[in-house]
Formats: structure tokens, sequence, C-alpha cells
């Protein structure tokens, strides 16, 4: 069998109100991503996994997901006001959508200085609460809120009640699913050229209440800054000076790479290039590459899940 090697895939774009969004990594149903690049172009990602299972993905993460990719890799281009939403847990998702619940990490791309984001309540709060500063158009008002910089990177859980500002470009690494429930979108619902469907009703029972604690990353060790685990993904930052060589020796979970400084290619059964913004799919197989800056130091971020 021919040797597997790093995967890209063709973006799919997807029109918001607010501006855009360019879906890299997707297993949902509907919405397959498409290998651009090698032999296996043309075939989705789920298709891979049904034929190559563990050697893709790594052997415990199939066990656990089947043949769906578990997580969904985006770009989201902020140009105006994303509403207040909040996403659900698993147990939740799964008894209501049968789907899974919606954890996510947001990394900041790029960032005008007027540029905002608003994470979990700065204080306790209570579902009647919440309702009736919707209704007033006070929510905000009992948001933390985020002059965001480029470089940050912010860990929302399910349940956890979030918007942003326009200005903004954020990588968004998340659990694969779809399901959001918008709570408020600073009156626009009111107006009716501009109003969406809400879902408060269906998010009181979703959201966490008590005031939101940051995550906060570890310190920079070595090029490397681990910035997010948890147990639906882990995600850690990493500095590309010059050439080095990367090992998944045990081979338990495939891995992720987007460059988000500069450009990088890597090197395994073939070379790869990215340029800021790309992602790139290291199979679980892979054991060996190589990864080195194009130019000038490059960053990028790594994703995989730690099934222990």
């Amino acid at each position: 069998m021919t040797e597997l090697y790093p995967l890209r895939f063709v973006p799919i774009a997807k029109e918001r109100p607010w501006g855009g969004e360019r879906w890299l990594l997707c297993g949902l149903e509907g919405n397959h991503s498409v290998v651009s690049t090698g032999f296996l172009m043309d075939n989705n990602i789920n298709e891979l996994i049904e034929i190559y299972m563990g050697d893709l993905v790594g052997d415990d993460v199939y066990r656990k997901f089947g043949d769906e990719f578990p997580l969904l890799v985006k770009i989201l281009h902020i140009q105006d006001a994303i509403s207040f939403q909040v996403h659900p847990s698993d147990q939740i998702a799964k008894e209501r959508h049968n789907a899974y619940g919606k954890a996510e990490a947001w990394y900041i791309l790029d960032a005008e200085p007027d540029a905002k984001i608003y994470i979990g309540f700065n204080r306790c709060m209570n579902s009647k609460e919440v309702v009736q500063r919707c209704i007033e158009q006070t929510l905000p008002e009992v948001m933390n809120e985020v002059t965001p910089c480029v470089g940050d990177c912010f860990y929302i859980p399910a349940g956890t009640v979030h918007a942003a500002g326009g200005g903004l470009t954020v990588a968004e690494i998340q659990q694969v699913s779809d399901v959001t429930y918008r709570v408020y979108d600073w009156g626009r619902e009111y107006i009716k050229e501009t109003a969406r469907e809400m879902h408060l009703e269906l998010a009181l029972d979703a959201i966490h209440y008590d005031a939101f604690t940051f995550h906060e990353p570890q310190k920079m060790t070595d090029g490397v800054q681990e910035l997010v685990a948890t147990p639906w993904f882990n995600i850690s930052k990493r500095i590309c000076t010059k050439p080095m060589h990367l090992s998944n020796i045990f081979q338990e979970s495939f891995r992720l790479l987007m460059c988000t400084k500069g450009a990088i290619t890597i090197h395994a059964n073939q070379t790869t290039p990215l340029a800021k913004g790309d992602v790139a799919l290291i199979p679980a197989a892979v054991s060996d590459y190589t990864i080195a800056p194009i130019d000038t130091d490059a960053e990028l971020l790594e994703a995989w899940i730690a099934m222990s």
C-alpha cells in the first residue's frame, strides 16, 4: 500500500451575516472535507478513515469516534459583531440533536485595535437574569470583555456564552459539531430586516451561570507552548526557526498542523507547503516528519487528541 502523507483539503466557504468562515477540515455530514493533493486527492476525510482506520487517526481515536473525524477546524473572518451564543455539552447535544457537544478554542490570527471578544460572565448569574438582560439588551454588561491580540488563545468550554465584535480573524479548533444556540444578537433580533432565529429557551439549560475563569496557557519551553489541554483536544504552539525533526512514535493520534505566521514545509513521504492559515493532517501512522520554515521564522499550532 502506498504510504500515507500529510493531507491538505479543499476549504469550504460559508457566508455569515457577520462575515464568513472557511472550514479547513470537517467530517460533518454534508460538509465532508475533500483531499486536494497526492494520490488520495478527491477522497473525503470520512471515506479515508473508513479505509485506513487507526493508521489515519490513531487506534484509540478510531475506536471512540469511528468513521467520523472528531474535530472541525475553521478560519473565522469576523467583520461585524457575532451574536452572543452558547454551545451545548455532549450530553445535551446527544439528547436533543444526536450530535456531539461543542468545546472550542479561538486563536487570534489578526485583530484590529478596537476589536473585542466576550467570554463568559463576569459574575455569577441565573437564567432569569440572563433572559431579562437579553430583553433589555444589557447582556454585554455582565460579560467578560477582552481586547484580543495576535497570538492570544481562548478556550471556550461548552456552556460558555460568548460573542465577538468585528475586526478579527480567528482560527477555531473545536469538536465536530455545528450546534449553536443564539441568545442575544445585539438587538438585531428585534428588527425585521436583521432578525435571525434565536434559541434562548433551548440555551437556558445549556448555559454555565458561574463567573467564568480564563484558561491560562503554559509558558513557552524550548520553542513549544501548551495552549489547551482538554478531554476533547490538545493544542500547542510551536516556533519554527530552523528545520526540526518531529516524532509521533506512539502513533496514538493524528496531528493537525496549522501555520499561523510565515510559511513552512512538511517533509513526510512527500513535501507539503503551508502558508499562514493553511492546515495539514499528519496521519497517525506517519511516525517521523520534518518541518522547516520558508524565508523567515514561522509559527504553527499543533492539535491532537490525547486518549489516555
